[in-house]
């Protein structure tokens, strides 16, 4: 029995590693994607997770959801954040901080 609960436990964590390989993957294409539309840097080439919880699917069954944190420049001297949200594997939404245009 115990065997059977550390096979158990080894695949929901080989699982969740892949997921969140797969998941900053997509948050990272959508961040650089959105820089390069608008014409802004994105620094530092890095996303940070700063939230990580459980949250409902529109079908109701429970799925991991995630909130990266950038930074991006508009000209290159000041810095801003930029925030990707994810529900499971699916892009929900950019929220970027104001910035100032480059003249």
């Amino acid at each position: 029995m115990a065997d059977y609960i550390i096979f158990i436990i080894i695949i929901t964590l080989l699982w969740y590693w892949w997921n969140s390989i797969t998941a900053y993957e997509i948050a990272y294409k959508e961040a650089k994607l959105t820089c390069r539309r608008l014409e802004l840097q994105f620094l530092d080439d890095t996303l940070d997770v700063i939230k990580l919880r459980l949250c409902r699917h529109p079908k109701g069954h429970m799925q991991v959801c995630r909130t990266y944190e950038f930074e991006f420049s508009s000209d290159g001297d000041n810095r801003y954040k930029g925030y990707i949200k994810l529900g499971g594997l699916t892009y929900e939404g950019i929220d970027m901080d104001a910035y100032t245009q480059p003249s």
